[in-house]
């Protein structure tokens, strides 16, 4: 996490927003923006001064002390922005899809206190807390207390940098009558405005990086595109290993009954170390899904258990289930109705199969899954291929989880209506139906999930 700090600065450092001589914010202001801890802070602070950005000394700020000409600032922001300039793209494509509809959930989650507050501070600007907004968009999604939200939006200012470069409140230029306006009129103008700037910052960053071409000779670079780094406590090889183990036994490559490869023959299949295969397993005993045996091997063996929360495995799986659901329940409509818009007749009639397969099969249970899957293939959004194939990694803690709470008998019961419903939607080929059907689905299974499993991780 403390790398997340480091950049920050790094970059303000590097890109000219801090010169020789200026002083960092305090550390307990730092602490304030970025909702992290002193120690998480001084290790960012102590790795700045290490690298030569920064100058540490007792009782007093961080003092800036690299010293870089104009032209070294200008080469440095041309090497970053001109192989991320695509992603820039795109995720001013994805953005509305992806972001917008969290941080408008944030919003509408603020309390009257908290919307008195933000009047003003904007009303009483230069003294509002919210000195940028960087801030002011993790503090709208940080209102959805979901650790997995803050990750996603940390990631997309990680890669795109610029918005570290923003200072003050400035950019919201139409909101300085808000204490006039109702709460949806308020959020209506801050979606117009985060759109203006993105656009307005993009435009003056490709003709920067226009102009600084005729400048400099440089070969042509590959781009870089965005990719979702999940922040976890743990080492992640072996929630990834189990994630792929959970889907792949649900989707009958290892039927019930019948023994996991070998632990040799799983590192060569998997391409990850012995001990990784076997923490793995672990995990998926504790979730109920193996029974390992002495001199024989693992046997896939699905049943429902006592989850134990005091195990951090069973913690962090649980609340990656939910994080991840409340994303996709907040952002599933608008992304499934672009991707049915945009996709072959041919894959939703695929789709339409597979639902239908799954319903006779009585597995109604994979429907979510087969329905990202197809979002995943048929979007035309690298950023929305990306972040739902990494949610749903994440939902397959979700199979253990309802295993427990609706016992065998009663899991694919529990999805029938819901997939029943999807299945008329698509053979109605009606996107805006099949999009509603999605949500609806997601925000019960969300609700129910969260009022159920929260007690057991706060």
């Amino acid at each position: 996490m403390y790398q997340l700090v480091y950049e920050y600065y790094e970059t303000r450092i590097l890109l000219g927003f801090y010169t020789c001589h200026d002083k960092l914010p305090s550390i307990p202001k730092i602490c304030e923006i970025f909702h992290f801890a002193p120690v998480t802070v001084h290790t960012a602070l102590s790795l700045l001064e290490k690298n030569g950005y920064i100058k540490l000394s007792a009782r007093r700020t961080a003092e800036v002390v690299f010293d870089a000409s104009p032209e070294i600032l200008r080469q440095n922001a041309f090497d970053y922005f001109i192989v991320r300039r695509q992603g820039v793209i795109q995720i001013a494509k994805s953005g509305a899809l992806l972001l917008e509809p969290l941080w408008i959930e944030g919003l509408r989650r603020w309390s009257d206190e908290e919307w008195s507050a933000l009047f003003e501070g904007i009303l009483t600007f230069p003294q509002t807390p919210l000195s940028s907004p960087v801030e002011f968009y993790l503090f709208a999604i940080n209102a959805l207390n979901n650790r997995l939200a803050l990750n996603l939006l940390w990631e997309v200012i990680r890669y795109l940098r610029f918005p570290y470069l923003a200072n003050g409140m400035e950019t919201f230029s139409e909101l300085q009558e808000m204490d006039s306006l109702t709460k949806d009129e308020a959020i209506a103008l801050f979606k117009k405005d985060a759109k203006s700037t993105y656009l307005w910052t993009s435009q003056r960053l490709f003709h920067f990086l226009d102009e600084a071409a005729l400048e400099t000779s440089c070969d042509t670079k590959e781009q870089i595109p965005f990719s979702w780094n999940i922040y976890r406590q743990r080492p992640q090889l072996r929630y990834s290993l189990s994630s792929r183990l959970i889907r792949e036994i649900m989707q009958g490559k290892y039927p019930e009954g019948t023994y996991l490869p070998s632990l040799s023959q799983m590192v060569k299949l998997y391409g990850v170390p012995m001990m990784t295969v076997r923490r793995a397993l672990e995990i998926l005993e504790e979730f109920g899904f193996t029974k390992s045996y002495h001199g024989k091997g693992t046997q896939v063996y699905i049943r429902p258990v006592e989850l134990d929360f005091t195990k951090s495995p069973i913690q962090e799986g649980c609340r990656f289930y939910l994080d991840s659901l409340q994303i996709l329940a907040l952002t599933i409509r608008g992304i499934s109705f672009h991707t049915w818009t945009h996709a072959a007749s041919k894959k939703k009639e695929a789709l339409l199969e597979k639902l239908s397969f799954l319903l006779s099969e009585k597995k109604c249970s994979l429907c979510i899954e087969s329905c990202l899957i197809f979002i995943e293939q048929e979007s035309t959004l690298p950023m929305v291929q990306e972040c739902y194939t990494r949610l749903r990694e994440l939902l397959t803690w979700g199979y253990p989880l309802t295993l427990a709470r609706f016992k065998r008998q009663n899991m694919d019961e529990k999805y029938e209506t819901s997939i029943t419903s999807i299945i008329q939607c698509l053979t109605e080929k009606s996107p805006e139906k099949f999009s509603a059907a999605l949500e609806t689905l997601l925000l019960e299974e969300e609700k129910y999930s969260r009022q159920f499993w929260t007690p057991y991780i706060n």
